[in-house]
């Protein structure tokens, strides 16, 4: 038992060294190996136990059950413990013993145990051995089958023990892993949601005042589109706050994001644009009034985008009921009136991570985002369920 927790190399060095020193007390035993007789018989099983210990020693730990080797090692180790009781050839048996408890469950190492309590019960009623020798062998192979069991039972303990505790840091593992990809998502999305809004509302000012100046217009149009740049540029940096704080969790007021969104949109645009809330405004408050910014913003943004000028309409419907969904739309139609310079090097910007992102926002709190064409315009619309924790009517939120 000790053994098996070794170095393979040092194990098997220990046991040659034990069988050379077993065989020692044989060979010098009162009853020796001979010839004829109870001395033939010593031969022999000498030499059987000699052989079986060999295999045990090649193959230890073997996956295959209580091999020939160790009944043989029992049987002829208990013979010869009975025809040379003055030596220490009794090792025999309780090794193979040991080996059976080891390799198998207890139940069937029993059958070594009998094989070695047979073997040393026929030689002392052979060589007129003491009974109470007899019984005290049998209880010691008892004794060394439960214990080598009980030490096969705790090392697979031990192993399932580790196995398990890898299993359980591999989870974690995974789980931290999942934990930072999902908030590089998140951050990834604030990002973009902010530096596309900006940054589009720049280019439309820029492109504009290139235009300006390429036509030889007054001073006083090109300086109010610089200015207007700035205010861009400011407000970039104000989003950017508002951005970082809710990655902290702050709270922000939606309907009132929302409204300075499309007033932004109308005056930066020069596009007319409307804006519909109905419904309870509490109700837009925490993570779902967060999607509904993102989601306007976003989609502003790709009317600057794709179709400048257009007529844009923007419709929030908070509902009022517990179970009432919130409801964003937002289209875009292109009039007879409306200009329709289209800026060729805005439009190829963005890579489509802003619709990925919107319907990540509204998968994430159990929505659904729908985007495309409808008829002569785009048409998003954003569903989520109901907020948590949303008052019933007449009642302030909690």
């Amino acid at each position: 038992m000790i053994l098996s927790r070794l170095n393979p190399r040092l194990a098997m060095l220990i046991r040659v060294f034990s069988l050379v020193l077993i065989g020692y007390s044989v060979l010098h035993s009162h009853h020796h190996p001979g010839g004829t007789g109870r001395g033939l018989v010593v031969s022999v099983s000498f030499a059987a136990c000699v052989v079986a210990w060999l295999a045990w020693t090649i193959r230890p730990d073997s996956d295959r059950g209580i091999t020939p080797d160790v009944y043989v090692l029992a049987a002829a180790g208990g013979v010869l413990a009975g025809a040379a009781p003055d030596s220490a050839a009794s090792a025999f048996a309780f090794v193979a013993v040991a080996a059976a408890g080891l390799r198998v469950e207890l139940a069937r190492a029993v059958i070594v145990v009998a094989v070695a309590a047979l073997a040393v019960g026929a030689a002392f009623l052979a060589y007129n051995g003491s009974a109470l020798g007899f019984l005290a062998y049998s209880l010691g192979f008892v004794a060394t089958a439960f214990a080598a069991s009980t030490s096969r039972q705790s090392s697979q303990r031990a192993e399932q023990a580790e196995l398990l505790l890898a299993q359980t840091q591999r989870s974690h593992e995974e789980q931290l892993r999942s934990a930072r990809l999902e908030e590089s998502t998140r951050i990834a999305r604030e990002i973009h949601d902010v530096l596309a809004h900006t940054l589009a509302g720049l280019a439309i000012q820029l492109e504009a005042t290139s235009a300006l100046v390429e036509q030889g217009a007054h001073r006083e149009k090109v300086l109010a589109r610089v200015r207007r740049a700035h205010a861009l540029a400011r407000q970039g940096l104000e989003e950017t706050r508002q951005a970082v704080g809710a990655l902290r969790g702050d709270q922000v007021s939606a309907p009132a994001a929302i409204e300075a969104l499309v007033a932004d949109y109308r005056a930066s645009a020069d596009a007319p644009v409307e804006l519909t809330v109905d419904g309870d405004p509490t109700r837009l408050t925490g993570q779902t009034g967060q999607a509904v910014l993102r989601v306007v913003q976003e989609a502003l943004t790709n009317v600057r985008k794709h179709a400048p000028g257009a007529d844009v309409s923007v419709t929030v419907h908070a509902g009022q009921n517990p179970d009432d969904q919130v409801v964003l739309l937002v289209e875009d139609r292109l009039s007879g009136t409306s200009p329709v310079p289209r800026a060729e090097g805005l439009a190829a910007t963005g890579g489509g991570y802003g619709l990925q992102g919107m319907r990540e926002r509204a998968a994430l709190l159990g929505g659904t985002l729908d985007a495309g064409t409808d008829g002569e315009g785009w048409r998003v619309e954003l569903r989520l369920p109901a907020p948590v924790g949303s008052a019933l009517p007449g009642e302030q939120p909690k």
